[in-house]
């Protein structure tokens, strides 16, 4: 579409303002703190599933080797 076909519709083109490098940099800074966040659950949760889970798997594996 041409700028004329923009006046025909009532349009006016203007420039676009860039953004703020700080405010790209505080919703960086935001998201890598909102995935270690999440991530912290997750650890524990594996952490103490695996210390549940081990103590049984080797007392099962201790009890068939003799």
């Amino acid at each position: 579409m041409t700028g004329a076909g923009i006046d025909e519709l009532g349009l006016t083109a203007s420039e676009v303002e860039a953004e703020s490098t700080g405010r790209n940099v505080a919703i960086g800074v935001g998201g890598i703190l909102l995935v270690i966040a999440a991530g912290i659950p997750i650890v524990w949760a594996l952490l103490v599933g695996v210390t549940a889970v081990v103590p049984v798997v080797a007392g099962l594996l201790g009890s068939h080797a003799e």
